[in-house]
């Protein structure tokens, strides 16, 4: 069995911002566990490959000085496992005979979870039949592939061709640019049988032709349906030999078929031609940005959904079309710490993913240990989201603020953190964190939706003091996360081309003097030590160790950084410590780590220009102007001019945008 395992690690600080009643009724909760001693439970359930619950079956859950003997009720659960956290639990089924066969090994969780393992194969009631007997024609009932079989698709023909759908760049910023040449329109097909169907005496020749997803139809069909069991349908083949054969096919979410064979899991490993592993997109078109759209339109809509099934469960109730889940069963900014799960559901279920994420080795090279750590923690799931089609792109990303809306970022707790959670429970594995870059803010189990959260992931934390009121050696701050990895196959680049050119204009304002872009790098508000004008190395920044000059300030660079703002953003972990500490593209960085700072980078991502530059912050001051005052709205802004004698104002600003983020379109 393919065990798809979705603990339920509640954070201690759930990543949420709970209501004061909330966090008293938990704390009250706690409490009451520890005074009774109570331990986790784990709940355990399984399936058979259709998705259908398999009952009656006996199973033995073992851990060192424990057991758990029990048969599969209707839903195909066995009573809540309860023992030590940390405790390898050996899972096993029973034979015929008696005798039980080891699926499987978990850790238990220290906090209640969840596990769904996955039978490879499917539960159907038949009789025996004599071997001998008259020929027949029983194979003629099984199901045949059909171009329908593809679901809510549409045949591109071979005359027309992928239109070229690249925007001039005088078009205007509302409009979406488009590469010139899409991607393969045939990546994203459903998977086909493992194995061969017997062929048809006489069956006509498909269609040459590619077929192309029409991604603006979002996936649907997921609940409201009556579950169908499997029909079958009893007789003998050619030779006589005694033959049942199920005549329907399984559909899914998308109307597809996706296997004869009932694969809702996808299959071990891709085969060598028309593989189920998909090619990662380079360009993109209309299609891809319509796909990004449904991952995220679903992926968004599903933080208010409070799965307790796992993943296996929420998605075999999707293909049977009995999905129960509706909104408003809890807020969105709410985590339950089942970051993994929902992604992995949202991959699925908007069809940017065959199968189940993590469901299968990522290679033939990967052992046991490393499948099931790949299976369990976020943290871990790089080589599943490869083997998927994804491909990393985290050297070519400054960081998680500039990835495109679509992009999966993996995230590794930092050993600070990991030792904090650890306390708790030693044996807790490195489980990390995962979500889904959307235009503005981010997506997993919850939204960080301000006011109530920042906006995004939690960077850093401030480490507590000592009993004399002093930070440990070590430093007043300690980073998150660490090995934050983004991951790339569908995507629209769109947020990522409005910060370059939003970044333009700051340019523009705060280094108005210096027409060569490149130069603005090395600029000064004031003279060094030395008596320069301008600083030549980028290893660090030019006021490092310098002091304060005597009038004026130590804003350097493009966007004028002072020296105490750039050292606050190492000091926190945010940067890595290697290399040029100050090059132009760490001032870009820094720059953007400012507008998430000041609340507006999600404005600037969607296009809200005039939105953020009118941004106040909690102080009721104008967050932009405030730190850049050469912007409109800021005290250095109201007589200054451009080189046409015209005022550097909201409109102009407006303007320069929009001419940037054409001529960033254009470079593609």
């Amino acid at each position: 069995m393919n065990a798809q395992t979705d603990t339920a690690l509640l954070e201690d600080d759930q990543e949420s911002a709970a209501t004061e009643t909330e966090q008293k009724s938990n704390a009250t909760k706690d409490d009451a566990d520890k005074q009774n001693g109570t331990t986790p439970a784990l709940d355990v359930s399984f399936l058979a490959l259709d998705g259908s619950p398999i009952a009656k079956m006996g199973i033995a859950v073992r851990w060192e000085g424990g057991e758990l003997l029990a048969r599969t009720d209707a839903n195909g659960a066995i009573p809540p496992v309860e023992a030590p956290p940390g405790e390898t639990l050996s899972i096993a089924v029973q034979r015929f005979d008696g005798s039980y066969k080891k699926i499987g090994e978990c850790c238990m969780p220290s906090s209640d979870g969840i596990l769904t393992a996955v039978s490879p194969n499917i539960v159907v009631e038949a009789t025996t039949e004599k071997h001998e007997g008259k020929p027949g024609n029983a194979e003629e009932g099984i199901p045949k592939p059909e171009q329908g079989d593809l679901g809510d698709l549409s045949a591109a023909s071979k005359e027309s061709g992928p239109a070229e759908t690249a925007q001039p760049a005088g078009e205007a910023e509302t409009q979406r640019t488009e590469a010139a040449k899409p991607a393969p329109a045939d990546t994203d097909q459903p998977a086909q049988t493992t194995k061969p169907t017997p062929k048809p005496k006489a069956q006509p020749k498909a269609p040459d032709t590619k077929t192309k997803q029409q991604a603006d139809k979002p996936p649907q069909h997921i609940s409201g349906k009556a579950e169908v069991k499997p029909k079958l349908e009893k007789g003998r083949d050619e030779n006589g030999n005694p033959l049942a054969v199920i005549t329907q096919k399984a559909i899914d979410w998308w109307n597809s078929w996706r296997m004869p064979t009932f694969n809702l899991w996808g299959t071990p490993t891709p085969v060598s031609k028309g593989s189920t592993v998909p090619v990662t997109p380079i360009k993109v078109d209309t299609e891809m940005v319509k796909k990004v759209e449904a991952l995220l339109a679903f992926a968004r809509e599903q933080t208010e959904y409070l799965y307790t099934e796992g993943t296996a469960g929420v998605l075999a109730s999707m293909g049977k079309g009995t999905f129960k889940h509706k909104k408003d069963e809890k807020r969105s900014f709410i985590s339950r710490g089942l970051c993994y799960t929902y992604v992995k559901v949202a991959l699925s279920r908007s069809k940017i993913i065959d199968g189940v994420l993590a469901a299968q080795k990522a290679s033939t090279t990967q052992t046991d240990a490393e499948h099931y750590a790949m299976q369990l923690s976020a943290s871990k799931a790089g080589p599943a989201l490869i083997a998927k089609g994804f491909m990393d792109v985290t050297v070519e990303v400054p960081d998680a603020r500039w990835a495109a809306a679509g992009d999966v970022i993996v995230y590794a707790w930092s050993d600070t953190t990991w030792g904090t959670r650890k306390k708790k429970d030693p044996k807790s594995p490195n489980h990390g964190h995962i979500d889904i870059r959307d235009y503005d803010f981010y997506i997993s189990d919850f939204i960080p939706l301000p006011p109530n959260m920042p906006g995004h992931p939690r960077w850093f934390r401030e480490r507590p003091k000592d009993a004399s009121g002093q930070y440990p050696v070590q430093g007043k701050y300690y980073p998150e996360y660490v090995n934050i990895r983004i991951y790339r196959k569908v995507f629209d680049p769109l947020p990522t081309q409005r910060i370059r050119a939003f970044l333009r204009c700051i340019r523009e304002f705060e280094c108005q003097a210096e027409k060569d872009d490149s130069k603005r790098y090395q600029m000064l508000n004031a003279p060094l030590p030395s008596g320069d004008c301008r600083f030549s190395s980028f290893k660090t920044h030019p006021w490092d160790g310098q002091g304060k000059p005597v009038k004026g300030s130590t804003a350097a660079g493009a966007y004028q950084i002072l020296s105490s703002t750039w050292q606050e953003i190492f000091d926190k972990g945010l940067i890595e410590p290697k290399g040029d500490r100050f090059s132009p593209s760490i001032q870009d960085r820094i720059a953007v780590m400012k507008l998430e700072d000041r609340g507006v980078l999600h404005l600037i991502r969607t296009g809200c220009i005039k939105e953020a530059l009118e941004f106040r912050g909690p102080k009721g001051e104008l967050a932009l102007p405030s730190e850049w005052t050469s912007l409109p709205g800021g005290k250095e802004n109201a007589h200054r001019l451009t080189a046409d004698k015209k005022p550097m104002n909201m409109a102009y600003f407006q303007t320069l945008f929009d001419q940037y983020l054409n001529e960033e379109k254009a470079k593609g």
